[in-house]
C-alpha cells in the first residue's frame, strides 16, 4: 500500500528543484501549488480512463440532490439483476418519457420511470495540507493566559493594590487594556476573548466586557454563542433562544433573532452562520446538538467549515459534521486558546511549551490516497517545475522526466473490453 504524506511530496519536489534546506517556497504558496498540481493530475487521469476514484450509488428516485462530494459524472446505468445498461443524457428534443437523465442546479434528474439507477460519479479531490512549523510569540511566561483571539491575550493580572483582575494584552498594540476588571481568579469557571467581547463565567453568571467601549454587564442565564464568520451572540440557557445583545453606560438590553431546540446548559457554543449546526461545552466535554461526541476534555473549541476544532488539557482535536472525531495533536502543552483558523497562514491555536509560547498550525499531514507510487512521481515533478520556474531556471530535463513518467503510466492503464465508456459530458 502506497504510504506518503503531502509533507513527503513536497520534500521531493524541492529536492528535484534543488532547493533543500531552503525557505524560498513559503507554506501558502506551496500550498496552493500542490492542491492546484494535484486537481490538475486529477482532471487529467479522470479524462485518461483512470477509475480508481471512483465512488458510485444506487437510486430509485426521479429526482435527488447530487452527493456533497460529487466532482464529475461518469456514467448513470440502469440496473437490472446486476446487468448494466447505459443510460444517456436527454436529448433537447427528446420529451421526458424517454429513458434518460439530466444534471440541473446540482440536482439528478432521471426520467422514463427507471426502477433501479447505479450512479458513478468522481468525487471531489481532498485537499491537502502540510504543517508549517510553529512559530513562537513574545507573551510574558510570568503570566497565566485564559484565552486568545488572533493578536489578543486574555490573561489573569492583578492591580497596584494585590487586587485579582482580568487584563488584555494585545501584540499589535490596538486593544490591549490593564485591569479591566476587578474579579477572584477562583471565581472564575470559563474565560473567553473574541472580536469585541470578554466573556466571563463564573458559577453564578455571566459577565460581558465590551472591548471597544469599555463597558461591562452581568447577566444570569445566558451563555456565549460566537458563529463561523466570528459574530457574537448570546443564548439563553433555558428557552435556546438567541439573542443579539447591547452593552451601554450602566444598561443591557436584548433583542430575540433566532429560536432553536432547547438546549440548556452549555458554557460556551459555536455553530454556523445559518445557527444549524450546533457546538457546545458542557462540563468539559463537547456536545453537538445535544448529543455527546466523546471528543474528550474541551476548554476552547471553533466552528469552520462544518468542523469544530477543539482544543483540551492534552490535545487538538476536530470534529467534523458526522460526529467523526480525528486527533490532530496530543501533548500539546499548556494551551491558551484559538487564534484563529487561518486557510492563508496553516495557524489556529495558542500553546506553552518548553518555557515559551507558540502559535500552532491548526492542520495535519495529510496523506495521499494516490493508488501506487506513479502519482506522486508526477505530481513531484509537476511541482519542481513550478518551483524551478519560479526561481527562472532551466526546467528542460526535468520536462522530459515528467514526459517519460507520464508515457509509462498511460502505455499501463490499458483498456477494458467489458467497460462501459465515460459520459462525454463533464460537470463540474
Amino acid at each position: 500500500m502506497f504510504n506518503m504524506k503531502t509533507s513527503d511530496l513536497f520534500k521531493r519536489a524541492k529536492q528535484l528543484a534543488d532547493l533543500e534546506g531552503s525557505d524560498f517556497i513559503s507554506w501558502n504558496e506551496a500550498i496552493s501549488c500542490i492542491n492546484e498540481s494535484n486537481v490538475g493530475l486529477y482532471e487529467k487521469l479522470i479524462n485518461m480512463g483512470d477509475n480508481s476514484f471512483v465512488k458510485s450509488y444506487r437510486t430509485t428516485k426521479e429526482e435527488e440532490e447530487l452527493p456533497e462530494d460529487f466532482w464529475q459524472l461518469k456514467g448513470v446505468f440502469l440496473w437490472n439483476n446486476g446487468n448494466l445498461q447505459t443510460i444517456n443524457r436527454r436529448a433537447d428534443n427528446n420529451g421526458t418519457h424517454h429513458l434518460s437523465y439530466e444534471l440541473r442546479n446540482g440536482k439528478l434528474y432521471l426520467f422514463g420511470r427507471p426502477n433501479d439507477v447505479l450512479v458513478e460519479y468522481f468525487p471531489k479531490p481532498e485537499k491537502l495540507y502540510f504543517k508549517p512549523h510553529d512559530v513562537a510569540i513574545s507573551l510574558d511566561t510570568t503570566k497565566e493566559y485564559l484565552d486568545c483571539h488572533k493578536h489578543t491575550f486574555l490573561y489573569k493580572d492583578t492591580d497596584e493594590s494585590e487586587n485579582e483582575t482580568l487584563s488584555i494584552i494585545d501584540l499589535d498594540g490596538i486593544k490591549t487594556s490593564k485591569d479591566f476588571l476587578q474579579i477572584a481568579h477562583s471565581d472564575i469557571v470559563r474565560a473567553f476573548i473574541t472580536e469585541n467581547f470578554v466573556f466571563v463565567v463564573t458559577e453564578n453568571n455571566m459577565i460581558i466586557y465590551d472591548i471597544m467601549s469599555g463597558y461591562s454587564a452581568t447577566v444570569t442565564g445566558y451563555a456565549p454563542l460566537v458563529t463561523e464568520s466570528g459574530k457574537e451572540y448570546i443564548i439563553d440557557n433555558e428557552s435556546g433562544v438567541i439573542k443579539y445583545f447591547h452593552i451601554g453606560n450602566g444598561s443591557f438590553s436584548t433583542s430575540e433573532i433566532n429560536v432553536v431546540e432547547p438546549i440548556a446548559g452549555g458554557e460556551f457554543y459555536v455553530c454556523d452562520d445559518n445557527f444549524e449546526d450546533f457546538f457546545y461545552i458542557l462540563d468539559d466535554d463537547v456536545m453537538h446538538n445535544g448529543v455527546e461526541t466523546n471528543a474528550g476534555t474541551a476548554k476552547h473549541i471553533i466552528y469552520s467549515d462544518k468542523k469544530c476544532y477543539v482544543l483540551g488539557d492534552t490535545g487538538f482535536a476536530l470534529i467534523d459534521a458526522d460526529n467523526e472525531i480525528k486527533l490532530i495533536d496530543n501533548s500539546t502543552g499548556l494551551n491558551v486558546g484559538f487564534i484563529g483558523i487561518d486557510e492563508r497562514t496553516g495557524y489556529g491555536y495558542c500553546t506553552k511549551k518548553f518555557g515559551a509560547y507558540y502559535v500552532c498550525p491548526y492542520c495535519e499531514d495529510t496523506p495521499l490516497n494516490y493508488p501506487n507510487s506513479t502519482y506522486f512521481q508526477i505530481i513531484s515533478y509537476i511541482l519542481a517545475i513550478a518551483f524551478k520556474s519560479k526561481q527562472g531556471a532551466d526546467i528542460t530535463l526535468l520536462q522530459n522526466q515528467l514526459a517519460m513518467i507520464e508515457q509509462t503510466f498511460e502505455e499501463t492503464l490499458g483498456s477494458d473490453a467489458f467497460q462501459f465508456p465515460r459520459m462525454g459530458n463533464v460537470y463540474n
